[in-house]
């Protein structure tokens, strides 16, 4: 449903008006909440004036994020009910209890989005377009939607009462109220994707100076325990990771966005997501852009790479010395091969192991060790195999979808072959940086023979 531009500003306005005077939020006037559909950007908060670097944004307290501590559905709640959900469940059970017309928290649901563009959304066909990238089987929704049916249906259902005033009573004609649920939790879903953050838990007995103190710890040291919420006005920031100027700061009993650059007049306010390949940003949040190229991946399976590098083993062999790396913690699911074109160590210790006859893979045994991680000839080889087996999971070629992103395609077709070209180019990259490999050796050996004799490279 299109929203007015009346509308749109006086949603804004309310928002603001609730969120310093119910939520006793501290907002800088320097900065403001604008409309930035114009340029495809939603809302997001824009400098008035220049700004300065450490300069705040706003400050909220904690108690004005949204979960299921700070809304009044906790006190309806069996704690069993609550306790036998994972908290991202709690949490679309609190944005769904939330949509009540009497919610105090409803000038700030009002300005969350009701359609979106993540993968969850699109259509099979759409989908195709896709075919090869891993993100594909990242999507869950057949499991998503069993999770709504079989563990949060029913809370809703044994709590009726809770929910009689929510957007759940709004059942469109002709369609059945469990496929309303399932519309109303995925939107849920989605907006805690898009949205929330991960706050850190702040142990009442623990001062805040000691919170602040263990920042600065040890990787060693435990991590700290986080927790899902919804942080008005922090989630109306836009994300750029080339133009990334501020910083979501916690302290034990407030929330503060941060400038960490300077931002000129006009200029807008930018969150960041962190290095999120494009594929990841499309799953998440529905859009692409070319800022986020540089930290696009391409998954290699695991099945793929035994595959081809254990070719030459009986199936038993074979299994014996995935059973070896597996307990080793060398062998995992899926690798990643990113933009650097590094590859990385546990997959050239796998393709060693496999590539051993049964003699040398004996020794390694009878020491209790696997191979180093050195890039050889032999591997190099078995690599390319497995680049050019992967490229033709892919429907078309990296030549062919440059070719398509010259013309007119738009929309999530044309998403999709931005998303899936960034993936081939660095398959591509790959197989011509392990063409050198075979390449460089040979001239080292020519450079090192002496006397008819080989030198050891």
């Amino acid at each position: 449903m299109t929203t007015t531009n009346d509308e749109f500003e006086q949603r804004n306005a309310n928002f603001m008006q609730w969120l310093v005077s119910s939520q006793h939020a501290e907002v800088n006037p320097k900065c403001a909440l604008t409309d930035l559909r114009s340029i495809g950007g939603g809302r997001g908060v824009v400098a008035l004036s220049p700004m300065e670097e450490d300069e705040l944004v706003f400050r909220i307290p904690r108690a004005s994020a949204l979960t299921l501590e700070t809304s009044n559905l906790k006190t309806l709640l069996p704690e069993a009910e609550v306790a036998a959900l994972d908290p991202w469940l709690v949490l679309i059970l609190v944005l769904i209890f939330e949509t009540r017309p009497s919610s105090p928290w409803a000038p700030y649901l009002d300005l969350l989005p009701t359609d979106f563009n993540s993968l969850m959304y699109w259509s099979g066909e759409e989908l195709s377009q896709l075919r090869g990238s891993a993100v594909l089987d990242k999507i869950g929704k057949a499991d998503a939607d069993d999770i709504f049916l079989n563990k949060l249906l029913p809370v809703v259902q044994r709590n009726e009462s809770a929910f009689t005033e929510t957007c759940l009573r709004n059942v469109p004609t002709g369609m059945g109220f469990d496929e309303h649920f399932l519309i109303t939790a995925h939107r849920m879903g989605s907006i805690i994707m898009s949205y929330s953050f991960d706050l850190e838990v702040v142990h009442e007995n623990k001062p805040a100076k000691e919170e602040e103190e263990e920042e600065d710890s040890d990787d060693d040291e435990e991590e700290k325990e986080h927790y899902k919420a919804m942080v008005p006005l922090a989630d109306m920031l836009n994300a750029d990771a080339d133009r990334n100027n501020c910083r979501l700061f916690e302290t034990a009993t407030m929330l503060e966005m941060k400038t960490i650059a300077p931002i000129e007049a006009g200029a807008e306010l930018f969150n960041d997501y962190g290095p999120l390949p494009r594929s990841d940003l499309l799953r998440r949040y529905g859009y692409v852009t070319s800022n986020y190229a540089q930290y696009d991946v391409v998954e290699i399976s695991a099945p793929l790479l035994v595959q081809v590098a254990g070719a030459g083993l009986g199936a038993e062999d074979r299994q014996a010395r995935i059973d070896v790396l597996l307990e080793e913690g060398v062998l995992d699911d899926s690798f990643d091969l990113d933009r650097s074109l590094e590859i990385p160590e546990e997959i050239i210790v796998t393709v060693r192991t496999l590539l051993l006859s049964k003699l040398e893979y004996k020794k390694f045994q009878e020491k209790g060790k696997l191979p180093k991680p050195m890039m050889e000839p032999a591997v190099a080889k078995v690599l390319r195999e497995v680049v050019d087996k992967r490229l033709k999971e892919y429907p078309t070629t990296l030549r062919e979808d440059q070719k398509l992103l010259e013309g007119e395609m738009r929309g999530r077709w044309r998403i999709a072959t931005e998303v899936r070209m960034g993936e081939k180019e660095i398959l591509v990259a790959v197989k011509e940086s392990l063409k050198t490999v075979a390449t460089n050796k040979r001239s080292a050996d020519a450079e090192e023979t002496k006397g008819g004799k080989k030198v050891k490279a």
